[in-house]
């Protein structure tokens, strides 16, 4: 649980602050003393196998406080995002914090669940005060981009208004370089109904932004279908991701589905069609029937709207695996730039005061392992940035 994490870290550096403060007011060297403990306790504990973990959940506690509708809405969000920055502090990898926070900040954005804008740009202000312009200009590009794309989908709508259009339609359009969200990995046939609503605003796009390609990321879009059953006297909504809209949009035209027929229209891997068809299954929805599935005609609920758009587990825990991978590819990056930096200002230098000036340089961000360093010097004497001294080994020196 990343509340009662953050609460037990915060809890055990209050006792031991207040200590500092009151019974050695404030001496400079038990401070001193207190920030190297807490450093420690706070990166390497019993909970965090690595000190990766530790910001992982602190990232998730502050996505669940800036989240609209979460259990914790009722605290005082202030308060609690000061708190969220006494740890932050004392994290070492704060990359890895803002890798999970952009993540989870894409989806509040993309999905309409931020609390407010001025929560979310508290936060990102806090997060500049301490790390700098560089730490968060990707998270205020996202804030640009969702502003353009409401006056972007204003001028389609506008344009549109009295086209065949049968449904209501929004898009967000996203510029690469700054939001976390990767191309979909599976192929996906999109179901006709949406299919021309999506070939509409490509067209408006391409009139107003020449030489520029958009690619859609169904993965992330999500939609309302309206469900009638025989046996139920109202109509449901269910709140859908795409490809959940696709599978069940399938059932208009079949009373009974197969698992190969329903991979043959939507084109979806068998993994997510597995996890989506559980979903329905769970719900009621639908019902398996000798390797076969069917809407269950008496189906009934008591809420009129329902929320099948649920994270899949398998999901999750692969989302979190490839957002610690990006971080390892992201630091060969910058141990290579700040290698690079160092030596074209100093020409030459030893190997181990090279590695003491790239930790030196990068420990605000994150801490680079001695292994880590060595490679990268490696790939770049490869790469001919650098070159061995040919009369002291042990020296590098900056090829120009």
């Amino acid at each position: 649980d990343p509340k009662a994490y953050v609460e037990c870290l915060l809890k055990t550096y209050q006792k031991y602050a207040g200590l500092v403060a009151e019974t050695f007011k404030g001496d400079s060297k038990f401070s001193a003393c207190l920030d190297k403990s807490c450093r420690e306790f706070i990166n390497r504990n019993s909970v965090c196998e690595n000190s990766l973990k530790s910001p992982e959940l602190l990232a998730r506690h502050a996505d669940n406080l800036l989240k609209k509708g979460g259990k914790y809405e009722s605290l005082d969000l202030e308060e609690s995002l000061n708190q969220i920055i006494t740890i932050f502090r004392y994290i070492e990898d704060k990359d890895v914090f803002q890798k999970f926070y952009s993540k989870f900040l894409s989806k509040r954005l993309v999905y309409g669940l931020s609390i407010s804008e001025d929560s979310e740009g508290s936060m990102i202000s806090k997060l500049k005060e301490l790390c700098g312009f560089d730490y968060t200009l990707k998270l205020q590009r996202m804030f640009t981009d969702v502003n353009l794309s409401k006056d972007f989908d204003k001028g389609f709508q506008d344009v549109f208004k009295n086209s065949d259009l049968k449904m209501d339609f929004s898009s967000l359009i996203l510029s690469t370089s700054a939001w976390p969200l990767s191309v979909p990995s599976c192929n996906f046939n999109c179901p006709t109904e949406l299919k021309k609503a999506i070939d509409k605003i490509t067209g408006y796009y391409n009139t107003k932004h020449s030489g520029r390609k958009l690619t859609w990321l169904h993965q992330h879009a999500r939609g309302e279908i309206k469900a009638s059953f025989p046996n139920s006297k109202i109509p449901y909504t269910f709140q859908v991701s795409t490809y959940q809209m696709a599978i069940l949009l399938l059932f208009n035209d079949k009373d009974e589905i197969s698992f190969d027929e329903i991979k043959s229209e939507t084109a979806l891997s068998g993994d997510l069609i597995n996890g989506n068809l559980s979903i329905f299954l769970k719900a009621k929805i639908l019902i398996e029937n000798n390797g076969k599935f069917k809407y269950n005609s008496d189906y009934k609920s008591k809420k009129a709207k329902i929320n099948l758009n649920v994270p899949i587990k398998t999901e999750q825990k692969i989302e979190s695996e490839e957002t610690h991978k990006n971080v390892e590819e992201d630091r060969k990056l910058y141990i290579q730039a700040a290698i690079v930096r160092i030596m074209k200002s100093r020409k030459k230098l030893k190997h181990v005061n090279l590695m003491e000036q790239v930790i030196s340089q990068l420990q605000s961000r994150f801490k680079p392992k001695i292994t880590d360093i060595k490679k990268c010097i490696d790939i770049l004497l490869d790469k001919e940035y650098i070159a061995r001294d040919e009369v002291e080994k042990d020296v590098l020196v900056y090829v120009a």
